[in-house]
């Protein structure tokens, strides 16, 4: 989406950003259904195959394709983000797929997020106790930081909690399912958040299917029929990936905004945002040089999220086109352009950043 026009009266680099945004094709903006059905298939089948065989392996071969299927997983289940912004209508039955073969063998059914991350995309919303996704890190304490990456190591365990015993007494229990509903059903770093989106039939039936999940997987143990590798494998790959997301989405904004601290309580311009949100991407690198650390940014941040600014300028640019649509907009705006202050050349520049903002805001309070 890009801002309406505002005249000669609006700043340089508004008009030169909406300008190159106007100068998209029209064509990027539509989904490619080959795309990401190679590209899911691709990974769930990677993954769930490197798990397969790590479960039988010994040794170090294990460790490696556990690696393998943490990484292939990860980016397998990141396409919940794709299906909360287009994929329904673009690509039929991939919700479907999607659910079935990551989101409910993972405990991350895709209605922990729709309904819930549109919140974060909200202009009312962004920055605030009603965003999902985040937190003012950059005027918390380095602690919080540190807590909130170590904390979603353990989210799998959570999950499995919540879909096998709390689940099924959330569906005799009104009171207690009103609060599973509100506070156990989005997917979350702001734990603040109230979830206000009611929960649809195919997300009780997501959540009904991962409850039988888990309470299967466990008869299968007590019998002797499911291997207790599998059991570690799952809980060990499903927490290097929450902990490699919880990494990357600290990389994602600059997390300056604060609503509680007496000067963020106004709404936030799409400028604002813009400024507040981080693509994580090379300006001038030789071309190996650029390629190995695309390729590094594509594990930790597949799917398009390192591209994360301008995902939040135009949401409706699926993930297989902010590449090019960012190319784009360097090459088209100035130098000093809007847009320009939103890349960082890495993740770890942007994490260090932002630790340092908060020490230093720490430090001033005390």
């Amino acid at each position: 989406m890009s801002l309406p026009a505002t005249g000669a009266a609006a700043p340089r680099s508004k008009r030169a950003i909406d300008d190159a945004i106007r100068a998209i094709p029209a064509e990027w903006f539509k989904a490619s259904p080959t795309i990401y059905w190679t590209d899911f298939l691709g990974s769930a089948a990677a993954g769930w195959s490197a798990f397969a065989l790590a479960v039988a392996a010994r040794g170090w071969i294990r460790w490696t394709l556990f690696a393998i299927a943490a990484l292939a997983l990860y980016r397998a289940v990141l396409f919940i983000h794709e299906i909360t912004h287009r994929v329904q209508r673009d690509v039929p039955a991939f919700t479907f797929l999607w659910n079935a073969l990551v989101g409910v063998p993972l405990l991350v059914p895709s209605f922990l997020y729709e309904g819930v991350h549109t919140d974060h995309h909200r202009q009312r919303t962004y920055g605030t106790e009603a965003d999902p996704e985040y937190v003012p890190f950059g005027h918390r304490s380095r602690m919080l930081i540190a807590s909130y990456v170590v904390a979603s190591l353990f989210a799998p365990l959570l999950f499995a909690a919540r879909f096998a015993v709390l689940a099924p007494l959330s569906w005799i229990v009104p009171r207690l399912g009103r609060f599973v509903r509100e506070h156990l059903s989005a997917l979350v770093i702001n734990h603040l958040y109230v979830r206000q989106a009611p929960i649809p039939f195919a997300g009780r039936v997501q959540e009904g299917a991962a409850c039988v999940l888990c309470w299967a997987a466990a008869w299968l143990l007590w019998t002797g029929r499911l291997p207790i590798a599998a059991l570690f494998g799952w809980a060990g790959v499903s927490a290097v990936a929450s902990g490699i997301n919880a990494a990357r989405t600290l990389a994602a904004h600059r997390y300056g905004h604060d609503d509680n601290n007496g000067h963020g309580a106004a709404e936030l311009s799409m400028n604002e945002q813009l400024l507040d949100s981080c693509t994580i991407a090379t300006l001038r690198r030789p071309r190996l040089t650029t390629r190995v650390a695309n390729a590094g940014r594509a594990l930790v941040a597949p799917v398009g999220l390192r591209y994360h600014a301008l995902h939040h300028w135009i949401p409706s640019l699926p993930y297989h086109n902010l590449g090019r649509a960012h190319r784009l907009l360097v090459s088209v705006l100035a130098p000093d352009a809007l847009y320009s202050a939103t890349i960082e050349e890495g993740f770890t520049p942007a994490v260090r950043d932002l630790v340092h903002r908060a020490g230093s805001r720490s430090r001033g309070r005390s």
